[in-house]
């Protein structure tokens, strides 16, 4: 042990070395366009769509990693890329905050009344097609195939 006045020998700083990297969005969307040409033009799960477009990625950057949340909000409103999903309804459910799909913001649904008042019915996203009344829905399943988004949600976007 070092006496007074005497210093310390650095400790041995681990070396870290980088596990995983974040791609950047224009490469995930480009990788998403690619797998639903591809010769499987549809997917019937999140999770084998991520594998498909995380193999494509890691051809550009081998660290790449990307999670299934990240994904969801990047390929909405790619164009050649449609995001489709199945609900279940659950009765009783608190309202959610953000969207479940995207997490983008929710507006109120609003309706009039024959007297003049205006009621909340539900909400819908800001961003994508979730809807939800006061059966709350609830996302079971993603759905991803070539194809172009429906009208509505194109004409939601702008």
């Amino acid at each position: 042990m070092p006496g007074k006045g005497e210093e310390r020998p650095p400790p041995d700083e681990p070396t870290q070395s980088v596990k995983f990297r974040r791609p950047a969005d224009d490469l995930v969307r480009r990788a998403a366009r690619r797998v639903v040409r591809g010769a499987k033009a549809s997917f019937r799960s999140q999770a084998k769509f991520r594998e498909a477009v995380l193999a494509q990625v890691r051809r550009d950057e081998p660290l790449a990693a990307i999670g299934g949340p990240r994904l969801r909000r990047l390929l909405i409103g790619v164009p050649g890329v449609r995001l489709s999903v199945h609900y279940t309804e659950k009765a009783g459910a608190p309202p959610p905050s953000e969207c479940p799909v995207c997490r983008s913001p929710l507006v109120p649904i609003r309706n009039q009344t024959l007297t003049g008042e205006r009621i909340v019915l539900g909400q819908k996203c800001s961003r994508c097609d979730y809807w939800t009344h006061s059966h709350r829905r609830i996302p079971v399943r993603y759905l991803i195939s070539a194809g172009i988004p429906d009208r509505r949600s194109a004409l939601a976007r702008r």
